[in-house]
């Protein structure tokens, strides 16, 4: 079985996007980096705090960055004295590896189930973007050759 943490984490309304998949600073934090390339410390603080009611502190900042870079989400750059983050993928790369994970994890633990609820909203969504997406997966002629 999988952790159920996450499992949780997706059924919330409340969250979005990469706060489904990570905590609320660590999101946070993540978008800045996708947002702005290499970053400090001290950058990632004065750009959360601004567009934040309460001000985070540098340390807390700093150990989240830090885990980050243990997860395997930041690399990390010594420059002189400070550290310089930057993402090891892309926001989109990590949205489609993570997805697949999910799926994986859901098809695991909930087998046949999963799979037609997968099927119930593949028939909900509309032709032409389901082609782009066929395509996007390398599915293009999938159905083609099936026929």
């Amino acid at each position: 079985m999988h952790d159920r943490r996450l499992f949780r984490q997706l059924r919330d309304p409340g969250r979005t996007g990469s706060e489904r998949l990570l905590g609320e600073l660590e999101s946070d934090i993540m978008e800045i980096v996708w947002d702005h390339g290499r970053v400090s410390v001290r950058q990632v603080l004065e750009i959360l705090n601004a567009g934040r009611p309460g001000a985070a502190a540098y340390t807390t900042v700093l150990t989240v960055m830090q885990r980050l870079a243990e997860k395997g989400l930041l690399g990390r750059e010594r420059v002189g004295n400070t550290d310089h983050y930057a993402a090891r993928q892309s926001r989109e790369a990590f949205f489609a590896e993570s997805s697949g994970q999910i799926v994986r994890a859901l098809v695991e633990d909930f087998g046949d189930i999963a799979i037609a609820q997968f099927l119930a909203e593949i028939e909900r969504v509309d032709p032409a973007r389901l082609r782009r997406l066929r395509a996007r997966a390398g599915l293009e002629g999938a159905d083609d050759a099936a026929e």
